[in-house]
């Protein structure tokens, strides 16, 4: 059972993937994100040096462009061996005009990652409006289904690009398919007629179909929201092409409190991650990779040392390929399992690598070291659970992490939303300075929104002793008027 939690009753989109009944994946709509993006640029600097070249975006800081992704660009069908020796020279120069698509979000120290091979993507297959061929899942066996496919992807796109076909055309027929490419086809071409450099061409599409079209949505059983336009939206463009339900929550709880979201993100911020035998593992994020520890903590197994070994890394390897999905981590991984036997390093690097394979996203696993520490790189697509809701801390310097003032105001609204209808005038919040600043400097119209949304008035009380919120009073304005007299 296959169920997508959709929390969009705020301005703060969140999306969680249930797998039977358990949280699998997060994703939490970053503010100002630019990946998906496609732009018309021109190219500022060609530096053979590093074989890139950067690229005004118009956006403050400039993409960069790789010559791998300039080269297969420019390849043909006749693939010409020579080009393989050229340097990045060869392909472009400073001035030129470039249509690029946003890769990867901007870093503190990077620009965006960009590439000039253009995707846009559909629940049934992925258009790539300067490519060449067709390609066709491999999910898909029938071979009846890929010559139907094949066909029509060859009719679709004759001199007008590369389509690859996703597992869930499969269940499309040939006008369902048609139409949507003729639609995304018609908005792309509009908006290259733009003449304006650097501009936007095309931004990504909505945060909750991107993620559908991620995971795939054939794969989903179930899709639950609690916004009734969202609702609507979706039955319009998915609900009688795909078997799941689209279903509306309407309860006042927060929808991730109430499916036990919210408490499995609390515990995916932590280091510390227990398993069922007790034992536990230490996840440690630093800027150069992620280091994970394996450790037997409470478990002492019943039989020999080798055996508690083995059962400790067993859960461990299990759990953390769990964990890789649902914190998002990316990079290079180092995993300090406990020392074992030799046959059984093979059996955690099999067991290990099964687990992996419910992860949508590319992880390469390298093997053991001579220290016994397995060496993995997972591709990065977006920021980690913890770059999205943690920052740095200024009292230590940066060496620990706190909330972010925007995911605190969040979970406020979230509280404040569950009291919606009830019938108290006003609410009092007492919260750390930052926070209060959030809602009372120029962030009044949201403010005015929120009251509007639960009917009531809502007092804000600044406070260096409380870290996030704390509800101090429900009740008439004038209870609540009294009850802030007191306080000063």
């Amino acid at each position: 059972m296959r169920q997508l939690i959709i929390n969009k009753k705020t301005d703060d989109e969140r999306i969680a993937l249930l797998e039977n009944g358990r949280l699998a994946e997060v994703w939490i709509k970053e503010k100002n994100t630019i990946v998906g993006n496609i732009y018309k640029g021109k190219v500022t600097k060609v530096l053979p040096g590093m074989e890139a070249v950067f690229v005004d975006l118009g956006q403050g800081r400039n993409g960069y462009l790789h010559r791998n992704d300039i080269m297969s660009y420019f390849e043909t069908s006749r693939t010409n061996e020579a080009l393989k020796n050229k340097n990045v020279r060869h392909f472009i120069s400073q001035g030129e005009e470039v249509i690029v698509q946003v890769v990867k979000e901007s870093g503190e120290f990077k620009g965006p990652k960009v590439t000039m091979n253009i995707e846009l993507r559909s629940p049934f297959f992925v258009y790539q409006p300067f490519g060449r061929s067709v390609a066709i899942s491999k999910k898909i066996i029938s071979q009846e289904e890929r010559k139907r496919l094949q066909l029509l992807g060859e009719t679709l796109c004759s001199n007008k690009g590369g389509i690859v076909f996703r597992t869930a055309a499969e269940r499309a027929d040939d006008q369902t398919i048609k139409k949507w490419f003729d639609d995304m086809l018609s908005s792309f071409e509009q908006q290259l007629k733009s003449k304006k450099v650097p501009s936007l061409l095309f931004g990504s599409e909505s945060f909750v179909e991107q993620i559908i079209a991620e995971i795939s949505p054939h794969v989903l059983d179930e899709i639950v929201i609690d916004d009734i336009s969202t609702v609507k939206e979706l039955k319009k463009n998915y609900g009688e092409l795909f078997p799941f339900s689209i279903n509306f929550y309407s309860e006042n709880e927060n929808i991730f409190s109430y499916y036990a979201i919210e408490h499995e993100i609390e515990k995916a911020l932590k280091k510390i991650v227990w398993l069922k035998n007790g034992a536990f593992i230490v996840i440690e994020e630093t800027e150069a990779m992620i280091v994970i520890d394996v450790n037997t903590g409470k478990f002492s197994g019943k039989n020999t040392y080798r055996d508690t070994v083995l059962k400790t890394n067993e859960e461990a390897a299990k759990e953390i390929a769990r964990q890789l999905r649902l914190r998002n981590l990316s990079g290079i991984i180092l995993i300090d399992f406990i020392d074992m036997e030799k046959e059984d390093r093979s059996r955690i690097l099999r067991l290990f690598q099964k687990e992996l394979e419910k992860d949508r996203i590319f992880t390469k696993v390298i093997g053991f070291t001579e220290l016994n520490i397995l060496q993995l790189t997972r591709k990065k697509t977006r920021k980690s659970l913890s770059e999205l809701l943690l920052e740095p801390c200024p009292a230590c310097g940066g060496t620990g992490r706190k909330r972010t003032v925007e995911s605190i105001a969040f979970e406020l609204e979230r509280t404040l939303l569950e009291h919606a209808g009830s019938d108290d005038e006003a609410v009092l919040v007492e919260a750390a300075p930052e926070v209060c600043d959030f809602f009372t400097c120029g962030y009044e119209q949201h403010l005015k929104k929120l009251e509007e949304l639960i009917g009531m008035k809502i007092f804000f009380s600044p406070s260096d002793h409380v870290k996030g919120f704390e509800i101090r009073q429900w009740g008439t304005e004038e209870e609540v008027s009294l009850r802030i007299s007191k306080m000063y």
